[in-house]
Order: structure tokens, then sequence, then C-alpha cells
């Protein structure tokens, strides 16, 4: 026997193909399972999306191709206002900004209409709230900016209409109206956005005011904390929703549309009212983020066929993919139009006007406030 012993003369053993074969097989039935997850949730997603109503095209006839000259504005004196002008006002065709788009900044503007069930759009459908909801990927913020229903704006020509000037609430209801959809209040309301602040509107989502309380209901309440003030105007003046007590609680969705709809308590009118309904919206945002995903589930499929929207499951489906993941570190800013005096750098914001026919309005300084709106968005730096 030599040196060592019989050992020395073994060869060591080498490791078996089969192993690196199992482990091969392993990994491709992890990728297949993998992939095959991908495409059932994105069929799942695309399912759940079929369930939202998508208006139809309208005409691209409908589309002016030239912004409406400015009819007489019928002013007879200065009625109201955050503070009195410091300058003169220009013609809206002096201060129309030039609109630029970017692929890190998206906004949809969120329409409720005033319509209920039963009543014409001819008889109603004015965009009761409009706010702007802008997300900006390289912040990760949204802000959502509400309009405020008495800025008096040029409106855009549209469906073989000029307009003229109004309030831009009207909008949404005569594009509406002209076209016999919905579609048209939500392209001519966009597009009365862009002439006047410069910012692209990219989609609308719409909803009702019935579908705005079922939603609410279906999601459990929204927790808002009332002021005496509210508490007490709901209870006397609005009478439906029963006695009110001031404090943090639940509201339904009766109890939400008459808090969002307040204004007479308040100064300054419009400007806490679109406040009450943003508080809502973030309310609800807060209540979604914590829910686990057979609850969204579930409340998906109640609320989407109560909204009403101009994009396609592509796109939907694409903004999805995108943003959920966004969600958890997304910061929420809100704000309104018009915007206060310190973020138009010390510029006037507005000043209250008399419109024959019109009543009480507020003029805006378009050109601050066009500037300001795409700094503060991200629009600012786009060529």
């Amino acid at each position: 026997m030599s040196k060592g012993g019989r050992y020395l003369n073994q060869k060591q053993p080498k490791k078996p193909k089969k192993v690196w074969k199992i482990i091969l097989i392993v990994l491709a039935v992890i990728v297949l399972l993998l992939a095959l997850l991908a495409v059932g949730l994105w069929i799942y997603i695309r399912s759940m999306l079929g369930l939202v109503n998508q208006v139809q095209e309208t005409d691209p006839s409908f589309v002016a191709t030239e912004n409406t000259q400015p009819a007489s504005t019928g002013v007879t004196e200065g009625t109201q206002g955050e503070a009195e002008a410091t300058e003169e006002s220009t013609e809206p065709e002096q201060t129309w900004p030039q609109v630029v788009s970017t692929q890190n900044v998206t906004t949809i503007m969120l329409v409720g209409q005033d319509n209920r069930e039963g009543e014409s759009a001819e008889q109603h459908k004015l965009s009761d709230s409009m706010i702007m909801c802008t997300i900006n990927r390289e912040t990760k913020t949204l802000t959502m900016t509400s309009i405020l229903r008495d800025c008096y704006v040029p409106l855009p020509a549209y469906a073989g209409h000029g307009a003229g000037r109004n309030r831009i609430n009207v909008c949404y209801n005569l594009g509406t109206e002209w076209t016999g959809s919905s579609k048209g209040g939500m392209e001519m309301l966009a597009l009365c956005v862009e002439q006047n602040f410069g910012i692209p509107i990219d989609h609308t989502i719409e909803v009702g005011f019935d579908s705005f309380e079922q939603i609410i209901n279906l999601m459990g309440g929204v927790d808002i904390e009332l002021t005496e003030a509210e508490a007490k105007y709901m209870t006397e003046k609005i009478g439906y929703v029963g006695d009110m007590e001031p404090g943090y609680q639940t509201l339904d969705g009766l109890e939400a549309l008459a808090y969002a709809r307040i204004r007479k308590i308040d100064a300054d009118g419009d400007f806490s009212r679109t406040n009450r309904q943003r508080t809502i919206i973030t309310s609800l945002l807060s209540k979604c983020v914590k829910m686990n995903l057979w609850d969204l589930h579930k409340l998906a499929t109640e609320i989407l066929p109560l909204i009403t929207t101009d994009m396609t499951t592509d796109e939907m489906s694409n903004y999805i993919w995108e943003f959920l993941p966004m969600l958890k570190d997304l910061t929420i800013v809100s704000q309104k139009i018009p915007l206060e005096k310190s973020q138009l750098e010390g510029a006037w914001s507005y000043k209250g006007i008399e419109v024959d026919g019109i009543g009480n309005v507020m003029e805006l300084n378009l050109w601050s406030h066009k500037k300001a709106l795409q700094e503060m968005l991200g629009y600012a730096d786009v060529e």
C-alpha cells in the first residue's frame, strides 16, 4: 500500500450535473410564475378599469383653433376682492400664456358637477367644483389646485360658438350642451384652463352629486373635524342632515356633500368652501392607503362605475402602474385659484367686479397666475 493509504489513490467526487439542472429548473419555474402573476395582474387591472364610464370622443371640428376675443365686460363698479388692484388690468389676449407640457408632470382635472338623477344636462351640469390634480414625478408631489367658480375669464371658442367672458364654471355646461356629451364639457373646460393659466390638462375625471354621496358611503364615511360654525350651519340652515355636533367625526355621504358645499358662513365665500373639498379628498386618500388589497378590490368594484372620464383603458392602466408605487411617499399640497399675493411675488391677485347679467365675479391677474402656477407645478423650465 502506498504512503497515505488507499484513500490517496481515490479521485475527489465531482458535483453531479443534476444539481445544476435542478437549480435551472427552479429558476425557470420562478420566472414563469412571476410572468403569469404579472399577466394576471394586468388582466385584473384592465377588467376593473372596464367598469369606469368612458365618454365618447367628440367631433374634432368642435375644437377651435383660435382664442375667443373677449366680449364686453359690462363692468359697473368694483364690489369686492382680496385687495384693490395695484395696476391696470390688461386685455386677456395680451396675457394668454404659452401652454407647455413635460413628461415629468401630469395634470388631471377633477370635476364635481351638480347634475342629479332625473335632471337634464341643460337644467344644470355646471362644474360645481374644479380641482387640478397635478402629479410631479420628480418631487413625488400631488398638488390639488381648486379653481373658484367665480373666476371671470375669457372662455374658448368651441363647437362653432364664441363664448366671450363669463364665470369659469359655465364653461363645462356650455361644452356639454353644445356637443350633447360630457366629453364636450371636459374638453372645453380643459381648453379654458390652458388658455388662461398655461397649464395643460391631460385628462378629466367627472363625479356627480349622487355619485359623490354613494362613494363616501361605500368608503364608510369620511373623517372630518367640524367647527362649531360648520356644525351649526349644517343643523340649522341645511336641516336635512339632522343635528350635527362640532369636533372630529365621520360624515356619511349626504353630510359630506352638505359640508363640501358650505359657503355662506365664510367671509371669503368660495375660498373656504374649496378648502373643505380638498380636505375631503385628502382624508379619503389617507383612508385608501391604510386599506388591505382585498378591501381595496371590493371598494373599486363598487366605486369605479360611478366615475366618468375621458381616459382610455390603456391610459388609466398606465397611470396605475406608474403612480401606485408613489402613494406611500407622496406629498400632498393644497391650494386654490386665485392664488395669494405672497405666491405672486407681491403682484395683485384679483379684484372684485360686478358684471351686468352675471353678478359679482373675480377678475384675475392672469399673467402673474400663469407664471406662478407653471413654476409651482413643474412646468416653468420646459421649453
